[in-house]
């Protein structure tokens, strides 16, 4: 009898020494694994469609446009560059990336303001990457949730 268990000691020894190099052969390969930052893309339009941040019709300077969130007292700003709109022949857009927050605030110019409220969900990414976050549902201002448009930008309306 004890024959058999130093057997079969050595066959779940084996096989889990197989599983163990299967999962980390398969996360040595060159997987890019997202990171839990959130990238997004937004265009400010007018409710009649006029882009309000880029082109002939802009009200409010891309450059001066701030995001950020807040953390008890501290206040986190958000990178956000103006860039190229990945729709052929699009205006530009701007890049925004985050840590995963659940509430931004938006400041166009010194006097006008907003947010914009996300529903976060994690995502469980596979057993050679971290999980990390999305976006399920985005609003503006309390509107209903807003769909990405598209080509994945996010189309803010006033």
């Amino acid at each position: 009898m004890f024959l058999f268990l130093k057997h079969r000691s050595a066959a779940t020894i084996v096989l889990s020494l197989f599983t163990a190099g299967v999962i980390s052969s398969c996360c040595t390969a060159s997987y890019k694994c997202k990171g839990d930052s959130l990238s997004l893309r937004f265009r400010l339009l007018s409710s009649s469609g006029n882009d309000l941040l880029f082109g002939p019709g802009r009200m409010y300077d891309s450059r001066l446009t701030r995001f950020y969130s807040l953390r008890g007292t501290d206040t986190i700003f958000h990178q956000c560059l103006p860039g190229p709109n990945p729709q052929p022949g699009g205006d530009s857009v701007l890049y925004l990336d985050i840590e995963p927050f659940e509430k931004l605030y938006v400041k166009w110019d010194n006097t006008d303001s907003d947010s914009i409220s996300l529903q976060l969900i994690k995502v469980d990414a596979s057993p050679c990457c971290p999980d990390y976050t999305i976006a399920e549902s985005i609003r503006f201002n309390q509107s209903a949730d807003l769909k990405e448009g598209n080509w994945g930008v996010i189309e803010l309306r006033k």
